[in-house]
């Protein structure tokens, strides 16, 4: 199958500045709640136009193949990545954490944190048929208790007017 290299290369490029772009704007947590999205969804993007990318160039890396060029970029790159992986599994992710302990936490404390009005949160989780027995409960356990998702009763919390 014959592509043409006219199409896919300006394409494969203006996707590459989409993902560069929103990698960077995630890396320093900027605009975060549409650079995920714009990032998954171009990456994809950019996967699909780099596959048919090699495909259009194919004799070309074949060629670098042959003299072995790919070698030593393939293992350098194949060792960052996975030295990324490395670290962060053993630095691990704050975010999930504090997500955890906030969902583990007494009500009356990660509302606080999380700077929640408990009458409104209250007046809102029941409004949704979800009922809290005591401030001590934890979200986990209203969860639990009403059948729901920690992050559905998070989000109904903070959708209150």
């Amino acid at each position: 199958m014959k592509f043409n290299r006219d199409v896919i290369t300006p394409f494969l490029g203006a996707v590459f500045i989409v993902v560069a772009l929103s990698g960077i704007l995630m890396f320093f947590h900027l605009l975060d709640d549409y650079t995920n999205v714009v990032h998954e969804f171009s990456g994809l993007t950019f996967a699909f136009f780099a596959i048919l990318h090699i495909v259009t160039h194919w004799k070309s890396i074949e060629n670098y193949g042959r003299k072995k060029r790919l070698f030593l970029p393939g293992i350098v790159i194949l060792f960052v990545s996975v030295s990324w992986i490395v670290i962060g599994r053993i630095k691990g992710n704050l975010e999930r954490k504090l997500l955890e302990q906030m969902v583990q936490s007494p009500v009356c404390y990660s509302f606080k944190t999380l700077n929640i009005d408990y009458t409104r949160a209250d007046s809102t989780l029941r409004h949704h048929s979800i009922m809290i027995k005591d401030t001590l409960q934890s979200i986990q356990e209203i969860s639990i208790a009403n059948k729901k998702s920690p992050e559905y009763i998070i989000k109904l919390i903070y959708q209150q007017p």
